[in-house]
């Protein structure tokens, strides 16, 4: 697949392959989660040092946060958001409205937060932000979806990270 040479569409990040789309919420897992269906989208974004409302592509690719991407082996946070995001194998119940998307790799949980954003074109989840964290970071929160076929299948094909 051949990266596309465009970054951005309008205010929103591209997948390599030059899509607007990281990944969705299928409607069977809205189903089950309770939640609307929809595409998951990341935007620009914005990052203010000392600032509180942060979000996007500038909010995760800080310098503390993209030299954390990279030990984990991504150049940037569009490759991360859309492994994440396309791939996931939990989901937990975040704060405000949020969902916490996961997906484990070995000994570590690389998760990105979404939260679902009204649009002119229709409904998505919008990335929040994205960040590797430890396998108990994010656990206390209430699981809404597990994805145990997903998982089985990585590991018996070597595609773990």
């Amino acid at each position: 697949m051949q990266e596309s040479q465009a970054r951005y569409s309008g205010e929103f990040a591209l997948t390599k392959s030059g899509s607007i789309d990281f990944g969705e919420i299928s409607p069977e897992i809205a189903k089950t989660i309770k939640r609307q269906a929809g595409k998951i989208r990341l935007r620009i974004g914005v990052q203010v040092e000392g600032e509180k409302g942060n979000y996007g592509e500038r909010h995760i690719e800080r310098p503390e946060r993209i030299a954390a991407l990279k030990k984990c082996g991504y150049e940037n946070a569009r490759d991360f958001i859309e492994d994440i995001c396309s791939s996931y194998e939990e989901i937990y119940q975040g704060q405000n409205g949020s969902l916490i998307l996961v997906k484990s790799y070995l000994e570590k949980n690389h998760v990105a937060i979404v939260k679902l954003m009204p649009s002119l074109d229709g409904d998505f989840y919008d990335v929040q932000t994205g960040y590797p964290s430890r396998k108990s970071g994010h656990i206390k929160k209430p699981l809404l979806w597990k994805n145990q076929q997903q998982r089985l299948s990585q590991i018996e094909t070597g595609a773990v990270r």
